[in-house]
């Protein structure tokens, strides 16, 4: 008997998520000094990630 090829192919798809390209957009703009209502994106999911990376920027850091 032939063994059958798996229905399961790698072919990419878990590598192509758009939001991680556009939270890294938001905390550029926020290092930038943008204001938050300067988000280009009109898609509710999309403008969620852009000020995702927007507000995690502006999150104070300390430096122990």
């Amino acid at each position: 008997m032939v063994p059958q090829a798996s229905n399961k192919k790698n072919d990419g798809r878990r590598s192509n998520n758009p939001h991680v390209a556009v939270i890294a957009l938001g905390a550029e703009a926020a290092r930038a000094g943008l204001p938050i209502y300067a988000c280009p994106y009109r898609h509710p999911a999309m403008r969620a990630s852009w000020i995702k990376g927007f507000a995690q920027e502006q999150q104070q850091s300390f430096d122990f």
